[in-house]
């Protein structure tokens, strides 16, 4: 490639990032917040290998250690950047997959499990019709392993294993109703005591995620030049407006405590069967408190017996 055409497609996709705005928006910002909220998602993908007894491997937590830990971490990420850019309908958007993400990467890795499967009354009470049939995914996996038994250890396992037994149905047009809304989704977490110790848990997620999802379905005053009309900005300029970025900040900070606290459900076996682990959890108190994550910071402190 020519040097000068690198150079201007370099500084053209430097432009494009809005680095000016991401200046201003930590300059004008409050930054100590701003920093915490940044510092709260890398905590997030710092507590899950603290959690891993040297005896165990991944496996057992596969689908949601493996499959969508780090994309939660990302997507969170993208959409704090996307913030500071001023790009604050995308950072919303991403900021719902986060969650959407989180939500379902804690429900695969819960339904590969026989002592989450056995205890599953909401899922039980949302049918679809198949065919003549009124099913849910939990009959699909239990006839699954009734016709090869083998499956239930090897998803026991290998919890990323379940995404092979459910393959045919995403991509069925019929099967597809199988999948559950991420509400029923939440209810059942909430039933499994995944959000535990938040209070009213199903309730408060849902509403929350239902409020994200306002930048999904493109409200008007949710758009982004929705929102330089109400601040009286230049409608197509992507400017920093710092209300909007406040107010994200409260979301991301609200969001990356419900990821933590689904976190350490998932990963509460192994952290309570091994000491040295919660000593050095221990350490991680001071963190999350001083970063205002007070649901994962009382969840963290059971488990480590403070």
């Amino acid at each position: 490639m020519n040097n000068e055409i690198f150079k201007k497609a370099f500084n053209h996709t430097l432009t494009d990032l809005k680095i000016y705005n991401i200046t201003e928006s930590i300059r004008k910002g409050h930054f100590e917040t701003i920093s915490k909220a940044h510092d709260s998602i890398h905590e997030f993908i710092y507590l899950a290998p603290l959690s891993v007894p040297k005896n165990k491997n991944l496996d057992e937590k596969s689908a949601f250690l493996k499959v969508y830990l780090f994309e939660i971490f990302y997507t969170a990420h993208n959409s704090f950047l996307m913030a500071l850019m001023g790009f604050y309908n995308n950072s919303y958007i991403l900021l719902r997959t986060t969650v959407e993400l989180l939500i379902k990467g804690a429900f695969w890795e819960c339904l590969a499990h026989k002592k989450f499967r056995d205890k599953s009354k909401i899922l039980e009470e949302n049918k679809v019709k198949i065919g003549k049939l009124k099913k849910t995914i939990l009959d699909w996996l239990n006839e699954i392993i009734q016709q090869k038994p083998s499956i239930e250890k090897e998803i026991e396992k290998t919890s990323a294993a379940i995404f092979d037994k459910i393959f045919p149905i995403p991509e069925n047009p019929h099967l597809k109703k199988l999948v559950p809304l991420p509400k029923t989704c939440i209810y059942q977490l909430n039933e499994w005591d995944i959000f535990n110790p938040i209070p009213n848990a199903k309730d408060r997620i849902y509403n929350f995620y239902s409020e994200l999802s306002a930048d999904i379905h493109v409200v008007p005053d949710k758009t982004d030049v929705g929102r330089r009309l109400l601040s009286q900005k230049d409608l197509y300029q992507v400017k920093v407006i710092l209300d909007e970025l406040n107010r994200y900040v409260k979301q991301l900070q609200k969001t990356i405590d419900i990821l933590i606290v689904v976190e350490l459900n998932i990963l509460h076996n192994w952290i309570i069967q091994d000491k040295k682990i919660r000593n050095n959890l221990k350490e991680r108190l001071k963190f999350l408190e001083n970063l205002y994550l007070p649901f994962a910071y009382k969840k963290l402190s059971s488990l480590v017996g403070k």
